[in-house]
Parts: structure tokens; sequence; C-alpha cells
């Protein structure tokens, strides 16, 4: 009996298959890899509020721009859930916080962040990086009175997000 010529062919068709799937991966791999995202980190007292507000305005506004930054929120000392005046607020809001919850800050989160807002607060000692730290103070308590205080929030993330975007822009007409 004479070897039939399909298994030699069975073989060539799964060495192809893998070698164009491996190739696809490799190239969205490759262009995930090149877009990095970095982190604007928003801190205030009790992470549960101010900071809670202002990650959850940038990310829409960032998004909304096409930015490559996301926000974190952190506290210095962390209450165990959202202040419930921000979380209804943000719901009516439209935007979605659901499983959101204060955090520790911690030295790794301000070295791995592109910027800092501190919101009222004073970072712990040996944790602050001055040269990326900005201080937002005298922002109203969401809880005494949530829209004045989104609207001071959201005002000053605008500005951010439109200082970001003006950035990428003039790093855009430069290369």
């Amino acid at each position: 009996m004479k070897p039939s010529g399909r298994p030699l062919l069975f073989l060539v068709l799964i060495a192809a298959g893998l070698l164009c799937n491996f190739s696809f991966g490799q190239d969205g791999k490759e262009k995930e890899g090149s877009r990095t995202t970095r982190t604007i980190l928003f801190v205030c007292e009790h992470g549960a509020a101010k900071g809670v507000i202002a990650a959850a305005y940038f990310d829409k506004l960032a998004k909304d721009r096409n930015l490559d930054y996301k926000a974190a929120f952190r506290g210095v000392n962390p209450d165990a859930a959202l202040n419930a005046t921000a979380a209804k607020g943000l719901k009516e809001d439209g935007i979605d916080i659901a499983g959101w919850k204060p955090v520790l800050v911690e030295k790794k989160d301000v070295d791995d962040a592109s910027r800092v807002v501190t919101l009222g607060c004073t970072l712990p000692a040996g944790i602050s990086k001055a040269s990326k730290v900005t201080d937002w103070s005298n922002v109203a308590s969401p809880s005494q009175n949530y829209e004045y205080a989104r609207d001071d929030i959201r005002k000053r993330v605008q500005k951010l997000v439109d200082d970001l975007a003006r950035e990428k822009e003039s790093a855009n007409n430069g290369k």
C-alpha cells in the first residue's frame, strides 16, 4: 500500500494555523504594549468622597479626550466604605462606581503615578514626591453640599485633562 499524502498535508495545515495564530497574537500584544496608560492618583483624607469624585470624573473626561490616562484614588486614613452622599451623587450623575472602596495610600501608589493630586490632605512622611504632587485645597465637603463640591472638583479635573491633552498635542507635534 502506498502512503497517502493526507497526514503530511494535515500536519502542514496545523503548522500554518499555529504560525498564523502566533503572529496575530504577537501583533496584538505589540500594539497594546506600545500604548502606555499612565495613572493620575487622587488622594484625600478618607479616600471615600473627594478623591472618588475626582477619579470618576477624570476617567470620564480623559476617555472623552482619548487620553492614555486612568485615575486611582486613595486615602490617608481610609474609611471602611465610600461616602454615601458621594456614592449617591455619582450614581445620579450616571457614573458607575460599583466595587470601588477606600484604600490606604502607599509609597508604591505615589511612585507609580504620573501625577498625584492631594485634596486637602498631607501625604504620610516618606511618601511625598514633591515634583509631581499638586494640592487642591479648600474643596468643599461633598457631605454638606454634593453639587457644589462636585462642580468644584470637576472644574479642577477638567483643567487637568485640558493640560494633559495640550501636553499630548505638543508631544505629537514635536515628533
